[in-house]
């Protein structure tokens, strides 16, 4: 099968799913906090693929659980990840 003309596969344009993710930063002293942080990042739908570091389906829940973990925790217990 040929391909219509002026069409390529350039990797720029491919459809390659977005990743949104967010890895918990939890030193030893904060233990007691770590599992309210992993319940916030599950209750916005975020799915734990290693220890401490979840993915998200789409990016309004990636925002919203990063914008909930900084109110109540701050921004220096995770770190936002997207590709």
């Amino acid at each position: 099968m040929n391909a219509l003309p002026g069409t390529t596969d350039s990797p720029a344009f491919s459809s390659t799913p977005r990743s949104y993710r967010i890895r918990l930063k939890i030193a030893p002293a904060d233990w007691e906090d770590a599992w309210d942080m992993c319940r916030v990042a599950l209750h916005y739908g975020g799915v734990e693929v290693s220890d401490c570091c979840f993915v998200f389906a789409n990016e309004e829940r990636w925002l919203v659980a990063l914008e909930t973990l900084g109110f109540r925790f701050g921004p220096e217990y995770f770190e936002a990840i997207e590709s």
